[in-house]
């Protein structure tokens, strides 16, 4: 792919960005400092219009087509550019976009930034590549007069008062239509020496120099909020700032949290914090989760906000999120990997740290345990298949950098890549490689073997050789022990869709515990002593037992017969990691029967005979004296309780319904609304009623989510209805509407004819990075040969395009070979099952 670094190399962009909100437009003027190499130079710019450009002062002629715009005949050496532009405010979540909320019988407008990956060229014309690194000084005026607060990477510099006037300098997009005005930045004067006049009246907010960084780190949000303050113990001042619509009190959490990670990286990484503040902004309208934004960093509402309903598990979640992004801001933000296909220098080290973050600062939340159940399962499934992208990917395209962002592959996979790493090198000696690595790359651009050379000294192993063999190729093997304890063994690549492959990888030691990429193959001799000593496991050891003999019955290695046992040895367990695994074996068991088929229904039988009575111990409502096990332990039991249709539970927790969201137990709440959506499908209108007015969002997605497992199919219709519906249900939540109705096997078929008829909208709304999230999703629904049939028919075309080819070749094999397992073992489950 052609770098437009090769042609100029950005030192310094001097930014003067204008913005209406009301008449939803973006223009100004960028003066880009730096080192002309060629006498073409390219810029990235993107729906955008180019107004003028100037070389040292001079015109120079100029060509933009398809997303480029090439300068010819400039002058090698140091040189200044200066492009003048304007263009419009999009509402799809990328770019410099459009946000909004509802406050006292008013639409507020936000004006909110997403540059990650490749989408600041949407913003202003720039070398949008991360190696292209720079300073920038940003200045943005809005309408004088605007209640609106204007927050960007750094802190503000000054603030003034301008005029607009047709002349020379920065383009904004006029009031007469798109003919430009033109604002100077020499025609700035203190706002108590504005002279009089009719012309419009611009806020000015300079900010000051940011750190050396990518394009792609620069944001600003503009808008109406509030916010609090705190300062952590080595004295970052820490904003967290919400819509005026979101209770203030929801972001003390956050807050909290932010100043003890901040902490945490300074301590383990030797460099500290390098900025004077961070804030953190909660955006109604968000595509990703967050982004790490350098001292701005950006949320969903959902990932950040704790307010008085909120559960432990929602705690967990914003925990996790805001240690996540503030690991960036060492991993990414600090040093960057000079290519996208090192996008696993971000991300793959930020989504362990989370966890190592957390665990030190909430112990209370045994947060591996969830990296354990979630991260690890997520990442073994997903590369057990062919076509599968490594860790490290090569990218040819712009449009495949959106695919890097597979969360079971670059986060899931990358997280416990490294988890391997640190716990073959420990802790301290893992931290004291990071320290050089920062230290030496800080403010700079980095690859892999970078991260390894300064890891080397630190271990008894090479990192480079045992990391490379992971990383840069897909999948992981299926070790066989051929001795005492693994120190003999076999190995072989595992897959769920073809034969196992002769391929081996360098493994410095085997453990049973949940450190390795691996999957163990023990026979039934060694699976039967596990067994027997079950109790004097460790809890990791026992994971490892559940999740790896799941996947060796998948793949056929095994009997699927043999989970029975396994799940009946583990019904008085205590822990709910393990329930949590007990649920994903019965879910997996599931695609052996036909939804409401005579087998199905025995399947339910044996499940509720399996949790009775551990569910009559637990209890259905929260006690004051509940730990965080316990408060999981019982959502699990009651997710398997709705799977077994246990009447009469469901009437039990139906009389705790409350029409005030906030007066039910907020840890069953979700559990309540399941089985009153069960018992009386009219309340679904009443439910999305108060999904589209409450405004706190674990509140919303419990009553969303809810409301799509009606079974009447009337409400339905209506439900299938809202798809498109972005008055409804915001572009942001689409994607978890079309999930909810798929799960629901009424629902299905409707759902995936409205995908057929309705992807332009998809396209458009949906963001490239969840594009392929349709595909992905449908094919891990699908299990019978019509099903495969329809997803060909309809994917299969858009088998060519850069971010979907991958997802939709996966897809077809999962199928497959889900296909071909439920062929090969359906008949010896159900019989197995008829003897429990």
């Amino acid at each position: 792919m052609e770098r437009f670094l090769d042609y100029f190399v950005p030192e310094r962009y001097v930014l003067d960005i204008v913005i209406d909100k009301e008449r939803k437009t973006i223009g100004g003027e960028v003066l880009v400092e730096g080192e002309i190499l060629a006498e073409i130079v390219k810029f990235h710019v993107v729906e955008l219009e180019v107004d003028y450009v100037e070389v040292n002062g001079k015109k120079v002629e100029f060509k933009y087509e398809n997303g480029v715009l090439s300068l010819f005949k400039a002058p090698l050496g140091s040189g200044d550019i200066k492009i003048g532009y304007h263009g419009s405010l999009n509402e799809n979540m990328e770019g410099a976009y459009l946000s909004t909320y509802e406050y006292k019988g008013k639409t507020e407008v936000i004006v909110a930034t997403q540059f990650e990956s490749h989408y600041a060229r949407e913003a202003f014309p720039c070398i949008d590549e991360p190696a292209a690194k720079a300073v920038f000084e940003l200045s943005i005026s809005i309408p004088d007069g605007s209640k609106d607060i204007v927050l960007s990477n750094m802190p503000t510099k000054d603030e003034l008062e301008i005029r607009l006037f047709s002349g020379r300098g920065s383009s904004l997009p006029s009031s007469r239509g798109s003919d430009p005005s033109y604002l100077g930045r020499n025609l700035r004067t203190p706002s108590n020496k504005v002279s009089s006049g009719s012309s419009p009246c611009y806020h000015t907010i300079s900010f000051e120099p940011t750190p050396r960084m990518s394009t792609y780190l620069l944001a600003w949000v503009v808008g109406r909020f509030h916010g609090k303050t705190v300062k952590n113990s080595h004295g970052v001042e820490i904003t967290t700032y919400v819509a005026m619509n979101q209770d203030l009190d929801s972001v003390d959490f956050a807050n909290e949290v932010a100043a003890k990670s901040l902490e945490f990286y300074d301590d383990n990484f030797g460099v500290p914090y390098p900025l004077r503040k961070l804030d953190q902004v909660a955006l109604p309208d968000f595509e990703a989760g967050a982004m790490e934004n350098w001292g701005l960093v950006t949320y969903r509402e959902s990932m950040l906000l704790i307010g008085k309903t909120a559960t432990v598990s929602d705690k967990k979640s914003v925990a996790l999120t805001v240690a996540h992004e503030l690991s960036h801001q060492w991993f990414g933000d600090l040093v960057t990997m000079e290519w996208w296909d090192d996008l696993w220098l971000n991300e793959s080290f930020a989504s362990v740290m989370e966890y190592y973050a957390i665990q030190d600062i909430y112990p209370e939340f045994n947060i591996f345990e969830s990296f354990f159940t979630r991260d690890c399962c997520a990442a073994l499934l997903r590369d057990a298949y062919t076509g599968v992208q490594s860790v490290h990917q090569d990218v040819k395209d712009p449009a495949e950098i959106a695919t890097l962002f597979d969360s079971a592959i670059v986060y899931a996979k990358g997280a416990r890549l490294m988890l391997m790493l640190i716990r073959l090198m420990g802790w301290e000696s893992f931290c004291k490689g990071i320290k050089d690595y920062f230290k030496k790359y800080q403010y700079k651009n980095a690859v892999g073997d970078d991260l390894w050379r300064s890891l080397k000294s630190y271990a008894d192993f090479d990192p480079k050789q045992m990391m490379h063999a992971f990383i840069d190729r897909p999948g992981y093997p299926v070790i066989t022990n051929e001795g005492e304890d693994f120190e003999k063994f076999s190995q072989k690549r595992f897959l769920l869709d073809g034969p196992l492959t002769d391929e081996k990888w360098p493994l410095p030691r085997i453990t049973e515990d949940m450190s390795g990429h691996y999957v163990l193959n023990l026979n039934e001799k060694e699976f039967g002593e596990r067994l027997e000593n079950y109790n004097e496991l460790g809890l990791e050891e026992k994971l490892r037992l559940l999740i790896d003999r799941d996947l060796i019955t998948k793949s056929g290695i095994q009997s699927a017969v043999s989970l029975f046992p396994l799940v009946m040895k583990l019904k008085d367990e205590e822990s709910a990691a393990i329930w949590n695994k007990i649920v994903g074996l019965i879910a997996n068991l599931r695609v052996y029967f036909d939804d409401d088929s005579a087998e199905e229904k025995m399947l339910k039988e044996f499940v509720l005979k399996l949790i009775d009575k551990k569910m009559d111990k637990v209890g259905i409502m929260t006690s004051d004296d509940d730990d965080e096990n316990m408060i999981r332990l019982r959502a699990n039991l009651l997710g398997l309780d709705y799977f077994a249709e246990d009447r009469k539970r469901f009437e039990q927790l139906a009389k705790m319904y409350e029409s005030n969201p906030s007066e039910m137990d907020n840890e069953i709440r979700f559990d309540i609304l399941s089985a009153k959506v069960y018992l009386d499908s009219s309340v679904v209108d009443g439910y999305m009623k108060i999904y589209k007015n409450v405004v706190e969002p674990d509140i919303k997605y419990d009553y969303l989510a809810a409301a799509t497992l009606v079974r009447g199919e009337k409400y339905l219709q209506k439900l299938v209805g809202l798809l498109g519906d972005v008055k409804v249900v915001k572009p942001q939540d689409q994607l978890h509407l079309f999930v909810y109705l798929y799960r629901n096997p009424k629902s299905r078929a409707q759902v995936f004819e409205w995908l057929t008829k309705n992807w332009d909208f998809v396209e458009k709304t949906g963001g490239e990075k969840t594009l392929s999230d349709y595909p992905m999703l449908v094919a891990r629904m699908a299990r019978t040969e019509d099903e495969l049939e329809r997803f060909e028919r309809f994917f299969g075309p858009m088998r060519e395009e850069p971010a979907l080819s991958r997802a939709i070749e996966i897809g077809e094999n999962e199928i497959r070979a889900r296909i071909k397992m439920i062929q090969e073992n359906q008949e010896a489950v159900i019989n197995e099952l008829k003897k429990y």
